[in-house]
């Protein structure tokens, strides 16, 4: 039979860019005898060598790279400049690249180096030095003072466009092996045909030293070697694409040109295959179709041959299964939906046909009689005293809105929607001497004798005075809801202290700004206090002429207060009402 192949898996991966080559432009290293080509340049240049001092930041480093001369700026604050002369660039470049090495000292002492004030700017012109735009700025740290050797792993690099200074800088301070930058690098497109480098230093003081070495510029080419994998599944043979004939399996390579002129590297997993066979029990739902096309609607046996996966003959025997369709019928009564056994949604009553695999794995055809009942809503406003127990059973002692849900008539949920107001009626009460006062205000009153259990006659105001010692309580009515108050014991009837109460009183009350304090005795050694109902003092008067004192309450909210008048180890308390 006629050979093919099959192509089961391509994997192409492209290497890290091969250099054809790179040529260096210009170069400038600071040496007394500098190298070529040499990148010639005008300025001022404080020139310095070897290795930094032990007590240096950092110690022991080199000043030049290796411990050459190198360009230092230290102490300059206006910038020391230097011009790289205009390089004019030959033709056929896929790349150019501008790049020195830089680091950051404080040749005097240990710590320091430069800081947010230090900087080195490099600037580009590509019209022949006509005019320069700022590209390229390493700063010292922000915070602080930083330092770094040469040998900082941090990269400064940017490509010439946009016309903008790109910023470096460290965030921390003092030794940056990671975050310094001593690899400072612009990268231009091969079109560009000259390049001119301005570069400023500055350093604010001497402990802050720039370091400057091996200014380079280079024309850069590549081509790209690519690698890929293939895994070969043949009859026969096999003839790879550098067009070597293979007939029997192994692994190889085969080397062929890619599309940039290099190598392409073929790594080639080649199977040579011979013809197959296998057997299939197909159990199928009224009829089949085999792997050639013939269709099917018995059971039966026999042989087909096809090609198999690897393009060889692959002979199949065939013992086939034809099984048929069942049917049946359901009479579902649901609430609100119902998900058919096929997995479809119904909201409403319905008679339709479902239809699911039997136990052979054929059609299952069921006729479904489907009652589809349906929630009901409703909603109340109960109001209740104290607490509220919801159609559900659930008990609430607070005002609100809630959903309850119970079955309703066809067994699906009745949503009732409660808007709740429970009354809770304020019992709270105050003692000063004989006088009880309910503090919950506008609502109704009545107290009472606790010991006989009996209404105080006439007694329906919110305060009351107790003529005779004993226990009484209040109740207090809020619209429909009442509620009776603590027992509260009066011992004080006909003692010194309520002769002393007896000595005040307050009129008018209530007042909307302005009461009057008034004594049977003098309230020279007295002290006057105002407080809220939650203690806190408002006004605190003492050493008052005379036995009457007016009192301004207009600064302060309508509401309940408590004036107090203290004389040694007597008190009187008195309720005040502000309209």
């Amino acid at each position: 039979m006629k050979k093919i192949f099959t192509l089961f898996l391509l994997c192409t991966t492209v290497f890290a860019h091969a250099q054809i080559s790179i040529d260096t432009l210009a170069f400038q290293d600071f040496e007394t005898t500098p190298a070529a080509p040499t990148w010639t340049f005008t300025g001022p240049v404080i020139y310095n060598s070897g290795y930094s001092a032990l007590n240096a930041a950092p110690s022991n480093s080199p000043l030049g790279i290796g411990g050459s001369r190198a360009w230092e700026t230290t102490t300059n604050s206006g910038g020391l400049q230097l011009n790289f002369n205009n390089t004019v660039i030959p033709a056929g470049y896929d790349s150019l690249r501008v790049r020195f090495n830089l680091a950051a000292m404080n040749l005097v002492s240990t710590g320091g180096g430069p800081d947010n004030l230090d900087y080195v700017l490099t600037s580009v012109s590509t019209d022949g030095g006509v005019n320069y735009y700022n590209r390229l700025r390493i700063r010292g740290a922000t915070t602080d003072n930083s330092y770094w050797p040469y040998s900082a792993t941090g990269v400064a690099k940017v490509f010439y466009q946009p016309q903008a200074e790109a910023l470096f800088q460290p965030v921390t301070s003092g030794l940056q092996t990671t975050l310094g930058y001593s690899t400072c690098e612009i990268v231009f497109p091969g079109n560009i045909s000259q390049i001119a480098i301005r570069i400023i230093g500055r350093s604010s003081s001497s402990t802050d030293t720039w370091l400057v070495d091996n200014l380079v510029m280079t024309g850069e080419n590549y081509c790209f070697n690519s690698t890929s994998s293939l895994t070969i599944s043949s009859c026969g043979t096999y003839t790879a694409p550098s067009g070597t004939l293979h007939s029997s399996s192994g692994n190889f390579t085969d080397v062929i040109p890619n599309a940039t002129g290099c190598d392409s590297i073929i790594s080639i997993s080649l199977t040579v295959n011979n013809s197959s066979a296998s057997t299939l029990n197909p159990v199928v739902c009224g009829s089949y179709t085999s792997p050639s096309g013939n269709n099917y609607t018995s059971s039966v046996n026999f042989t087909e041959i096809i090609p198999n996966a690897t393009g060889c003959d692959s002979i199949i025997s065939i013992n086939l299964i034809v099984n048929n369709p069942s049917a049946s019928s359901i009479n579902p009564v649901v609430c609100g939906s119902y998900v058919s056994p096929a997995g479809n949604n119904y909201t409403s009553s319905a008679i339709f046909t479902d239809t699911i695999p039997n136990a052979s794995g054929c059609d299952s055809i069921i006729s479904v009689n489907l009652i589809v009942n349906n929630s009901s809503a409703s909603s109340i406003n109960p109001v209740a005293c104290r607490s509220y127990l919801s159609p559900a059973g659930n008990s609430y002692t607070a005002s609100g809105n809630f959903t309850d849900t119970i079955p309703n008539a066809s067994g699906c949920d009745s949503i009732i929607s409660v808007s709740l107001t429970v009354i809770q009626v304020d019992t709270s009460t105050s003692l000063n001497g004989a006088t009880l006062m309910a503090n919950a205000s506008g609502l109704q009153y009545q107290w009472i004798n606790c010991s006989t259990n009996s209404p105080v006659q006439g007694a329906t105001s919110q305060m009351f005075l107790a003529t005779s010692n004993g226990s009484y309580a209040v109740v207090v009515t809020d619209g429909s809801c009442s509620d009776t108050s603590s027992c509260v014991p009066v011992v004080s009837v006909g003692t010194d202290a309520t002769t002393f109460s007896s000595d005040f009183s307050v009129f008018p009350n209530p007042s909307e700004n302005i009461f009057t304090l008034s004594s049977t005795r003098s309230l020279e050694q007295a002290v006057i206090t105002i407080t809220d109902i939650q203690g806190r003092v408002l006004i605190n008067l003492s050493n008052q002429d005379g036995k009457i004192v007016t009192i301004d309450m207009s600064p302060y909210e309508s509401g309940i207060y408590i004036l107090r008048v203290s004389e040694q180890e007597q008190t009187s308390s008195i309720r005040i009402m502000k309209k």
